[in-house]
């Protein structure tokens, strides 16, 4: 996605500009992204590439001896505000970068970070203390990324920007690779490119300038939410979750300036919630949804339900074997290859999303916190895995999106987070009171439309819902053996089928079989022939295809400068 890039350094040489427009070129993806003008001093040189659609005000913001960038928003402008000093106020209000430097001049220690609700990433360079800080939201979901010499520090909202830096060499991290072929995707904070760090959650990267030192310090984690000591009242604590929720969305609904809101709205409770709590618009504007599947998959059936129920105007965007897969190429250099191409669901339908709404709301992750689909017996703590799957492989689809429009998260309002995360385990666990939340606030929504996961309605009693999956398990094993899978409408997609057939097959068969890839220099033991023979005889080796195209396409895209989405047109 778009956003922030820079170098600063001591002595920063006649170069730096130069450079700094290579990396901006390397972000800038889309003919309507926009870029700031170049800042430079002789100590930073710095730019912002944006969608044009948040944040619309020239970059940096500059107050006394210092400037801002951000990447992303800001969702309690107001009580941020009244931290400021009154006469600030005025040229703060709907501008996220002149509020943080308000906040910034208040406070340079930067505690008033703790208070920030947002999703977004930020850099503050303060000349008068010789100090650059890069700055990652409470979650880390606006990914900035890093690389420090002993000399110079540069960032940049995206990997492949550090291309452009003369003194970066480009060399694959082997551990990286372990993960991304064993786990599907990155852990912690590493990337591809060795050398290059992804700044963790909730923290701060502080670099003096004069002495080249960098340090890192967290300003908040997930230990600041301590457990709930009260009885347990579920009427209450679901009264309480919907209010928190009712509350995130009408925030997240507003629209900026000629930017309308819409949603992608599929058949789970995520985004039918989030439907279900948005102002209703007026009769003339209403609210645009897209669902996007196979033709006949449960997904477009209970979207259109919902839709209807809300008097939303739904589009559906028909997946299948002819266009899931071209629009996927380019996309992965977009996500500098580290989101899996077989993942990238949607991105087919960006394009017709932007013509009809701007911003979107996105119910990341509101199944894994509300709905405890995380919490398993022997599995990490739940706080642990949205922290890896959530901040490392969930979010590359949102981020994905932003290259086209604006995506926002409502089940990661602070409030909302804070206290989810205070209730015992077994609350959230398998949905409980989450459906007790969603029943009580929204039933014209849940209580006779079924949830795509179980096929029935959240109001059915456990032992419907039990024979019901018993059934489609059954029937789905049933369409496997005679070959029939197409006919199951329970998944959206049917990508084992898709990859076997025209046109997506005559690509996979060149990779598999490429005599000399460049993935075999990291992966020497593996025989993507093999894979791709058997998949085509009938196994599903899906998933690890789509790794290696992946991998390897970003290989290319690297090295050899193909397959780039400039050398696609």
């Amino acid at each position: 996605m778009p956003g922030l890039i820079g170098l600063s350094a001591a002595h920063l040489g006649d170069d730096a500009s130069k450079c700094v427009s290579a990396m901006l070129e390397l972000i800038a993806h889309q003919p309507f992204h926009k870029s700031d003008e170049l800042f430079t001093t002789e100590e930073v040189c710095a730019a912002r590439v944006h969608t044009d659609i948040i944040q619309r005000d020239p970059q940096p913001s500059t107050l006394s001896s210092f400037q801002v960038w951000i990447d992303g928003e800001l969702y309690n402008q107001p009580e941020l505000s009244a931290m400021t000093d009154p006469s600030l106020r005025i040229a703060s209000a709907h501008n996220d970068a002149a509020l943080l430097a308000a906040l910034y001049q208040s406070d340079p220690q930067l505690s008033f970070l703790r208070h920030v609700d947002g999703i977004f990433s930020a850099v503050i360079v303060d000349a008068e203390r010789s100090l650059v800080h890069l700055v990652t939201d409470r979650y880390g979901l606006r990914h900035l990324y890093y690389f420090h010499t002993d000399k110079s520090l540069a960032w940049a909202s995206e990997v492949k920007a550090f291309l452009a830096i003369p003194e970066f060499t480009c060399r694959i991290d082997a551990q990286s690779v372990d993960d991304f072929f064993s786990v599907g995707y990155l852990l912690d904070n590493r990337t591809w490119l060795r050398g290059v760090t992804l700044l963790a959650p909730g923290s701060v990267l502080t670099f003096n300038i004069r002495s080249s030192h960098a340090s890192i310090s967290q300003y908040w984690n997930w230990r600041a939410i301590k457990p709930r000591s009260e009885a347990i009242d579920e009427p209450a604590i679901a009264a309480e979750l919907g209010r928190l929720f009712s509350e995130a969305v009408r925030r997240q609904s507003r629209s900026e300036r000629d930017a309308p809101v819409g949603l992608t709205l599929s058949g789970g409770l995520d985004s039918r919630a989030i439907l279900a709590a948005m102002p209703s618009a007026e009769p003339a504007e209403p609210i645009h949804a897209f669902t996007f599947g196979k033709p006949g998959c449960d997904d477009i059936r209970l979207a259109r339900d919902v839709a209807r129920t809300k008097g939303a105007s739904h589009h559906v965007i028909e997946l299948d074997r002819q266009n899931w897969l071209v629009e996927r190429i380019p996309a992965v250099w977009w996500s500098d290859g580290q989101f899996n191409l077989l993942h990238m669901h949607g991105v087919e339908s960006l394009d017709q999303q932007r013509n009809y709404y701007r911003i979107n709301l996105n119910g990341f992750l509101g199944d894994a916190v509300l709905g405890g689909s995380y919490i398993k017996p022997g599995a990490p703590a739940l706080t642990d895995t949205v922290d890896s799957r959530g901040r490392r492989f969930i979010i590359e689809g949102p981020a994905l999106a932003n290259n086209f429009i604006h995506t926002r998260i409502p089940f990661f309002a602070n409030k909302l987070m804070e206290f989810t995360c205070s209730l015992p385990m077994s609350l959230l666990a398998e949905s409980y009171i989450y459906c007790k939340m969603l029943l009580a606030l929204f039933p014209e929504y849940y209580t006779t439309i079924p949830w795509q996961t179980t096929g029935v309605a959240i109001s059915c009693p456990k032992s419907v819902e039990a024979a019901f999956s018993v059934l489609r398990r059954v029937r789905g094993k049933y369409y496997r053996l005679t070959g029939q899978s197409s006919r199951s409408t329970q998944l959206f997609t049917d990508y084992a089928e898709w990859i076997r057939q025209p046109p997506a097959c005559a690509l996979f068969e060149d990779f598999m079989l490429l005599s000399n890839p460049l993935h075999r220099e990291y992966l020497p033991k593996l025989c993507a022939a093999t894979l791709w023979r058997e998949h085509v005889r009938g196994q599903d080796h899906s998933d690890q295809l789509c790794r290696i195209l992946t991998f390897e396409l970003w290989l290319q895209q690297l090295y050899n400068k193909a397959y780039r989405p400039s050398a696609l047109t």
